[in-house]
């Protein structure tokens, strides 16, 4: 995708969902298909998972290290969830406006309504629910992954429930349903571009000196 005349990325991206629910195949998809955008790394207490990598899928800390993050005021949110701990650390996100991009962060409701109430001047935020077809596909693919115990994928389907409730704090939610990847991004990046097509006060910044206008008229 060419760069958009005008405009000066500024966007932060919540996309949220149950676990389970594809959120990040559809990242994964979105970012590949979009140059213009790119997913932050949290930070994380839970132990990697098998072909997870450290500073790619999450920077992988101990709860100390955490913690001193915490103390340190170098979270954008954090929050617990499973009884691990997750962040986002300001600094991602302003590497990524720095290069040019908007910026994708995969967190959880907790997360996201702190990013919520916050004003992110001079960035903006935009909040997505991505919400599987139906709570037994849900449990379909969490039992498919095999990375939890019986009790950990109970554990997060009552999550789940929880988590859907606070959709009404979202902006926009998605369906992902099996084998819909693709479908799922195109709304996505349709979303997208309604937001940044929007006419605020950075576009008319932007446009009037390039315009020479004479605002003492």
């Amino acid at each position: 995708m060419a760069k958009i005349p005008f405009y000066k990325p500024d966007l932060v991206i919540v996309i949220s969902g149950p676990s389970g629910s594809g959120k990040s195949t559809v990242i994964d998809a979105l970012c590949k298909a979009d140059e213009t955008l790119r997913e932050s790394v949290s930070v994380t207490t839970r132990n990697p998972r098998p072909n997870e990598v450290d500073g790619v899928d999450y920077h992988f800390r101990s709860q100390s290290e955490f913690e001193k993050h915490v103390t340190q005021d170098d979270f954008l949110e954090w929050a617990e969830y499973g009884g691990n701990f997750y962040g986002t650390l300001k600094s991602e996100i302003t590497a990524v406006h720095e290069a040019g991009k908007d910026v994708i962060l995969e967190i959880e409701v907790q997360g996201a309504l702190q990013i919520r109430a916050q004003d992110l001047s001079p960035s903006r935020s935009l909040l997505i629910f991505i919400i599987p077809p139906s709570l037994a596909i849900l449990e379909k693919r969490l039992r498919r992954r095999k990375t939890e115990s019986e009790s950990e994928v109970n554990n997060r389907l009552a999550i789940a429930k929880s988590e859907v409730l606070e959709i009404e704090h979202y902006d926009y939610w998605v369906s992902n349903p099996e084998n819909a990847v693709q479908e799922a991004v195109q709304q996505i990046q349709t979303i997208i571009a309604a937001e940044r097509s929007r006419i605020d006060t950075q576009l008319i910044e932007t446009i009037n000196p390039l315009l020479d206008v004479d605002k003492s008229n």
